[in-house]
This record gives C-alpha cells, structure tokens and sequence, in this order.
C-alpha cells in the first residue's frame, strides 16, 4: 500500500509558466547545440573538400612538371643567357650578331653617352 502526499502549491499558474518557459529555454539551447553541431560538420566537410582539391591540383601540377624537360641549375642559366643576347629585327625573326655589328653597337652607345656627357 503506498501513501499519497498531497501539498497545495502557491500560485501554481506561474510554476508552470516558468517550468514551461525553462523547458522553452533548454529546448532553444538545444537547437543552438544541434546548428553549432551541424556548421562543424559542414566545417569538417569543406576542409576535407578542400583537401581532396589540393591533392589534385598537387598532382596535376606534378604531372605538368613530369612534362616538361628537366634542366639543371647551369643549363636554365646559359639559356636566359642566350635569350638576352638575341636581338629581334623588325621583320620578326631572330638574327645573330657579328662581331662587326656588335662592334658598332658598342660605339653607338659610348657615342651616345659622349653625347649627354658634353
């Protein structure tokens, strides 16, 4: 046999308004938790997506490398070397100098410099 307790509570309206708006509040507090939970797994998601793309474009640009042909230091060098000594003519097409062009281009430019000097 068990025994009832009965108590008379002093304005029962408002405990059950506040028990309702604690229960209210929780329930908010849970939604926040369920959208916080939901933005790290987006966030884990886009990390692992942006991971998967920088794998690629490593790869990708490994293979353009594996294209192209493999130079040493001193090769790379000796052709921007070469590359600044190549006088292009107005025609459009790449010509070797002399020595007697190379000569007076030489006399030009100290021509030249006499010149600003006097």
């Amino acid at each position: 046999m068990t025994s009832r307790i009965y108590t008379t509570l002093e304005n029962p309206v408002e405990l059950r308004k506040d028990i309702l708006n604690a229960n209210i509040g929780i329930i908010e507090m849970m939604e926040d938790l369920e959208k916080v939970n939901e933005l790290r797994h987006n966030k884990h998601n886009s990390f692992l997506f942006l991971k998967a793309y920088m794998k690629e474009i490593h790869s990708a640009i490994n293979s353009l490398r594996n294209r192209f042909p493999h130079l040493e230091y001193n090769e790379e060098e000796d052709l921007k070397k070469e590359a600044e000594k190549i006088d292009v003519e107005f025609e459009g097409y790449s010509k070797d100098s002399t020595e007697f062009e190379r000569l007076e281009k030489e006399l030009f430019v100290l021509r030249e410099k006499l010149k600003e000097m006097g």
